[in-house]
């Protein structure tokens, strides 16, 4: 990946129905739900890197055979403007973001596994993994 480069950002929380995963909805009209794809500089981001805070997946392929990467945070919806200012390449990129982010939701783990495309459901099942090994979650 360059320095600056597009990823999937998987941001996720625990809540009552335990792990849950941000989607956002793509699709101008009914429902196309999907990991969002940020902007990741790495200097900006080597804060929550440093700090353990940020997850980096293993890369998967798309249907077309070219690599997919994901990173992973944790944060809830309060706390999304803030990430995506460590994360993307700039504010007027935030500025236009922020409409799609108006149109995302949490969803259980469960639940987002059926929502995301067929190469993502690998990130998440990663993720689930990740988590679960570091004793982190409860009933996932």
């Amino acid at each position: 990946m360059k320095l600056v480069d597009k990823a999937n950002l998987i941001i996720y929380r625990f809540k009552e129905r335990g792990l849950e995963i941000f989607l956002v909805n793509s699709a101008e009209e009914g429902e196309q739900w999907e990991i969002p794809k940020e902007a990741l500089d790495k200097d900006r981001s080597r804060t929550l890197m440093e700090a353990d805070q940020m997850i980096e997946l293993d890369p998967v392929n798309q249907e077309d055979g070219h690599p997919e990467e994901a990173w992973a945070v944790e944060g809830d919806w309060h706390e999304i403007p803030s990430l995506k200012g460590l994360l993307l390449e700039d504010a007027q990129y935030l500025k236009s973001k922020l409409e799609e982010i108006e149109k995302g939701g949490f969803f259980a783990i469960k639940e987002a596994f059926k929502k995301v495309l067929p190469h993502q459901y690998a990130f998440l099942k990663e993720l689930k993994d990740i988590l679960r090994d570091r004793n982190s979650v409860k009933d996932i």
